[in-house]
């Protein structure tokens, strides 16, 4: 594997974890208790989420990109980089807490990664 692939697979899972916290910074903002239409404008109208739709879609071009080099069977397992990576920005932009259990899964997902990257 190239240096330029496996940085743009680590830049792929980066940008989809950014959309992950910025939409979840965005959905704390609102009221989930309102009636729907009220709920839906919000949400249509809130900057954050709208940020972090125009961020997947950044995500979803270089995934499709991802997708015409690699295996599914290798690209997919190395996809799962973004949760260890949404865990640690949960943790640091939003003042989530990790567990011993997430922590022990972040760990497992890692070791998943480099097997299957030797692979």
């Amino acid at each position: 594997m190239k240096y330029l692939d496996f940085f743009l697979i680590l830049l792929q899972a980066m940008v989809n974890s950014l959309a992950q916290v910025v939409m979840k910074k965005g959905v704390n903002m609102l009221n989930f208790q309102q009636p729907l239409l009220p709920l839906s404008i919000s949400i249509a109208t809130n900057f954050y989420i709208f940020c972090g739709v125009l961020i997947f879609v950044l995500a979803l071009f270089l995934w499709l990109y991802l997708l015409s080099q690699y295996d599914l069977s290798f690209l997919y397992p190395t996809s799962s980089l973004a949760f260890v990576i949404t865990a640690f920005s949960g943790w640091f932009f939003l003042g989530e807490s990790i567990s011993l259990g997430r922590a022990v899964g972040i760990f497992l997902i890692l070791i998943g990664v480099v097997c299957i990257a030797k692979s």
